[in-house]
């Protein structure tokens, strides 16, 4: 919604200003930035929805897999499972214990450095329409597994 806004705001922009062949130039600038944009965002989304299991929740821990690779963190590294209301829908939010401290030390990534801190940072997120679940389903499954260790609030 965003880019629309801006890009509807940067032809009425040329609109006002250009007039003859420098608005021909920019209005076919501005639709080819457009279709490049919509291509990487399909792209992108085709990519996600290739992972069969974005999360799995078994007892050895929480296995957390994307199109950039796979997290693995054992129930003592989880710090909190939160559901979040968001502008497009409801997410898990799943958090880890920061570096250092007990549990840490079993999460297993394989993941690039750069996601890996994103991690660290904002937590691991998911859409719950993406995982294709109930709230109920969730925590339980949650407090199943984790053996009552994280319970999702």
């Amino acid at each position: 919604m965003v880019y629309a806004a801006i890009l509807t705001g940067l032809v009425a922009l040329a609109s006002t200003f250009l007039d003859g062949t420098a608005l021909l130039v920019v209005l076919v600038v501005l639709v080819l930035f457009w279709l490049f944009h919509s291509l990487v965002y399909v792209y992108t989304w085709m990519r996600m929805r290739r992972v069969s299991h974005p999360l799995g929740l078994h007892g050895d821990g929480l296995h957390a897999r994307s199109q950039f690779g796979e997290v693995v963190a054992p129930w003592e590294a989880i710090a909190s499972a939160v559901i979040e209301r968001a502008w497009n829908g409801r997410r898990l939010r799943i958090r880890l214990v920061p570096r250092g401290q007990p549990g840490r030390e079993g999460v297993v990534d394989h993941v690039p450095p750069q996601l890996m801190e994103a991690i660290n940072k904002r937590g691991m997120r998911y859409s719950l329409r993406a995982l294709d679940i109930s709230v109920e389903e969730l925590r339980q499954g949650f407090v199943v597994q984790s053996a009552g260790r994280v319970r999702v609030s």
